[in-house]
């Protein structure tokens, strides 16, 4: 019958039953209300007495562990805490005062004369006389248990006091109960027995709603829904229903544009990608056959430059052992031998900056070319702890008396990047050749003071591997800073730099391998350059 009712109906049928009990037991109750009242009031009284020598009996556990660890380490925080905890046991005592002020009284006392056996004591241990300060805690124990004995009979003694007027309490209570349910037991049974029925009726189906609607929430769209009824939780139940249906809708269509977003924004992503890379090659690619071109074409007069050069150098030299036997005035003989000495200084010129052209020449063909290699994952600090050892042999090799102080800081998790190994290698010989010449450089301007120095580190950013060269040679003015990667631009003397080597070491990292090459130099200090290299 209860589901076909409807709420209110429910309601106002168990409000009329109950609210005739409540006539009958209100007449029959109130006589002993204020009766119950005050000793209620007298219980919570002694309740909350006790509570106070409970929490009188823990501060007080705590003030004589603090004393004790102030005697023992005389340290000013534990003092503090002692005092503290003294607050708060005075505290405490001052509320049980009012049932037993004689025990509080003792309990003072005895605080009292702990708190100076305690100060005697940290006196004695502060004067490294550890058997009195011992001596004088074991007296301060007697006290310590005085009051916690002292602390135990108030408790005891107010909860029985609590206890006896509780029991008091207990027996009138039940002498009005009884009192009022003798005439109303049979009335109150049904009406029990009503309310139960009605309010489970009304609460069973609603925490049933409640559950799907907390499941819902939460984002549970298969939990189950309880059935439709003709009230109105039944009308909830269709709401409810209506809801998860939208949802589950929502959910597939929010799903199906999330996918569909997804695969639209990475092929747009590859789109890009494969666009800029195309772009990149075709450009590099250009780039690489024009510059091909123009040295193949430049090389081959080069070469009958710097030949015919040579071979003239020779042929002033065998001209000269001609002239010798030939009969000349000594004023034409040397001015002979001058014309002939400077087309010999002349063409060694043409020799040298023709050598010069060739190496320039050479660095362009392999400038050009788009690497070089196989393309595969390489241990970086293999690489650049080989790349140190090359340069410095080759170094040394290339001039007698090089030397230099070698610093490594490699990180051991920096592992393994997709890399083009040779190319790498490249770009750090480059890095570790021109820090050798700077520091070469400063020391002969500073002298033998100086101790030249270079250094390679490796880091591990996660996704990228990092890769420092670090020398302090003569820096890089600012002026040119900027410059210093720009194809044929160099600051060495001629003949001793294309001006092709960083500009190769910035395609390698930034175009070939998508990083990054920074530098940072002081002049006349230090130049570090930073590599940046994405592991793929």
């Amino acid at each position: 019958m209860m589901p076909h009712l409807s709420i209110r109906a429910r309601l106002i049928f168990l409000s009329i039953l109950l609210l005739a009990i409540l006539a009958t037991s209100l007449v029959l109750l109130s006589r002993e209300l204020a009766r119950d009242s005050e000793a209620l009031a007298e219980e919570a009284g002694y309740v909350f007495i006790v509570k106070n020598a409970n929490a009188a009996n823990k501060h007080f556990g705590d003030l004589r562990y603090w004393l004790t660890d102030f005697a023992e380490t005389l340290l000013s925080g534990s003092q503090q805490n002692a005092a503290a905890a003294k607050e708060r046991l005075d505290s405490d005592l001052r509320e049980i005062a009012e049932v037993d002020p004689v025990g509080v009284a003792a309990i003072g006392r005895e605080v009292d004369k702990l708190n100076e056996l305690a100060q005697k004591a940290a006196d004695a241990f502060s004067s490294d006389d550890a058997a009195a300060g011992r001596a004088l805690l074991a007296q301060a124990k007697q006290h310590i248990l005085s009051v916690d004995e002292e602390i135990e009979k108030i408790v005891e003694r107010v909860e029985q006091q609590a206890v006896t007027r509780r029991d008091a309490s207990v027996r009138q209570a039940k002498l009005a109960v009884n009192a009022s349910m003798v005439g109303g037991l049979f009335a109150l049974i049904l009406s029990l027995s009503l309310t139960a029925l009605i309010v489970h009726s009304i609460v069973a189906p609603l925490r049933q709603v409640e559950q799907g609607m907390t499941a819902i929430t939460r984002g549970d769209l298969d939990a189950p829904i309880p059935l439709e009824t003709r009230d109105e939780i039944g009308a909830m139940v269709a709401a409810l229903r209506m809801l998860r249906d939208s949802l589950i809708e929502r959910d597939r269509l929010e799903r199906e544009i999330r996918a569909a977003r997804d695969t639209a924004e990475s092929a747009l992503q590859d789109l890009k990608a494969a666009q800029a890379n195309l772009i990149q090659a075709e450009k590099m690619a250009s780039l690489g056959q024009l510059t091909a071109g123009i040295a193949h074409e430049i090389k081959n007069p080069l070469n009958f430059v710097n030949n015919f050069s040579s071979l003239s150098v020779e042929l002033t030299a065998e001209l000269n052992e001609v002239l010798k036997s030939a009969f000349f005035s000594d004023n034409i003989r040397q001015e002979v031998a001058e014309l002939t000495g400077m087309l010999k200084d002349n063409l060694e010129k043409v020799v040298q900056h023709g050598k010069r052209a060739d190496s320039i020449v050479k660095n362009m063909l392999q400038h050009s070319r788009e690497g070089s290699g196989e393309h595969h994952p390489a241990d970086i600090n293999a690489i650049v702890d080989e790349s140190l050892n090359l340069a410095y042999h080759g170094a040394r090799a290339e001039k007698a008396g090089f030397s230099i102080a070698l610093q490594r800081d490699l990180d051991p998790s920096v592992g393994m990047a997709d890399v083009y190994p040779q190319e790498i290698t490249r770009v750090l010989l480059n890095l570790i050749s021109n820090g050798f010449y700077a520091t070469t450089k400063r020391k002969v301007e500073v002298g033998d003071g100086f101790e030249p120095m270079l250094s390679a580190t490796t880091k591990n950013l996660g996704d990228k591997v990092e890769i420092r060269i670090r020398d302090n040679g003569t820096g890089i003015p600012e002026e040119i800073k900027e410059k210093i990667f720009n194809p044929f631009f160099t600051t060495k003397p001629t003949g001793e730099g294309t001006g092709l080597g960083l500009s190769m070491s910035y395609d390698i990292v930034v175009k070939q391998h998508g990083g990054s090459i920074d530098v940072e130099t002081q002049p006349g200090l230090f130049t570090e350059f930073k590599i940046v290299l994405p592991r793929r």
